[in-house]
């Protein structure tokens, strides 16, 4: 069951490998991310701080991609205690924000976080995010997309995180 502090974890800090799909836009193209090669790169993570009576954190993300552009980003995070579930929004600098929150909750040892996105030619994608694995030095973070409301689903994104000493 979810409770506030579900997140706590992330007031720690970790060493991230990931492991993404190179697709150009999924926005343009959902179905070029299936056959899209994969990259892996390195990043820090977490350095969370709780608000709000510890309902609110934000932590941090940053990492180089092959590229060599640097991503920063934060993690808005607002937990509901009526409802158990945690809604929260990503913001980087690489991209316009998005203030669709995704939504969800931990059962059983993984936590899970959808909300659909609309690609340039109107279609909605589902988006998961999906925290699992979790030891008290690692645990995974993974994000997928359904074109078919869920049905099947697509990894496209996988961060393996150890605990920085």
């Amino acid at each position: 069951m979810s409770d506030i502090s579900d997140f706590d974890f992330f007031l720690h800090t970790w060493n991230v490998v990931n492991k993404r799909k190179k697709v150009r836009s999924l926005y343009e193209n959902p179905e070029d991310n299936q056959e899209a090669e994969w990259e892996e790169f390195t990043g820090v993570a977490g350095m969370g701080t709780r608000y709000c009576d510890g309902r609110v954190m934000v932590d941090h993300y940053e990492g180089t991609l092959p590229s060599g552009q640097i991503v920063k980003g934060v993690n808005v995070r607002a937990y509901n205690p009526e409802t158990g579930e945690w809604s929260f929004i990503w913001l980087d600098n690489r991209q316009a924000p998005d203030f669709e929150p995704l939504v969800g909750k931990f059962e059983h040892g993984v936590g899970r976080f959808d909300s659909f996105i609309t690609t340039n030619d109107g279609r909605h994608v589902l988006v998961r995010f999906q925290l699992d694995q979790f030891t008290e030095n690692s645990f995974r973070w993974q994000q997928f997309f359904s074109m078919d409301d869920g049905k099947t689903w697509d990894v496209n994104w996988i961060m393996e995180s150890t605990r920085r000493q």
